[in-house]
């Protein structure tokens, strides 16, 4: 973690604990937190047992844990949708990597026209 010179220590342990999860979170992906949010409002979620008897409340909460969960789903699908972009831009780049060293193409197209099956998969 780079401290700054003109920062001062914590005088507290929550001051600790803030500076601590601010140094924790710009390396951790927002899928672990949503995981652990997930966790907690299921706990919270409990209380549809409390309120069976208030239809209302028990759609309030429920639409709140649809709500959350929509909203899991799609930064779920967003992550899900920059890995595969990742891996697309990783792949082209070995693949032109690969044919842009010099002479791979030549002695690629001498060994298909020689029929040449040394270094073909089987």
């Amino acid at each position: 973690m780079n401290r700054q010179p003109s920062e001062s220590p914590p005088r507290t342990f929550l001051g600790y604990v803030w500076r601590g999860l601010a140094g924790w979170r710009p390396r951790r992906p927002v899928g672990l937190f949503l995981m652990v949010a997930m966790i907690v409002v299921l706990l919270l979620g409990a209380q549809f047992v409390n309120v069976r008897d208030d239809p209302k409340r028990f759609a309030f909460f429920l639409s709140l844990l649809f709500i959350f969960f929509a909203v899991v789903i799609t930064r779920a699908l967003v992550d899900f949708f920059d890995v595969i972009r990742e891996h697309l831009r990783e792949r082209e780049g070995i693949f032109r990597e690969t044919f842009t060293k010099d002479g791979f193409t030549e002695e690629l197209g001498r060994r298909v026209a020689k029929g040449d099956p040394g270094s073909w998969p089987e």
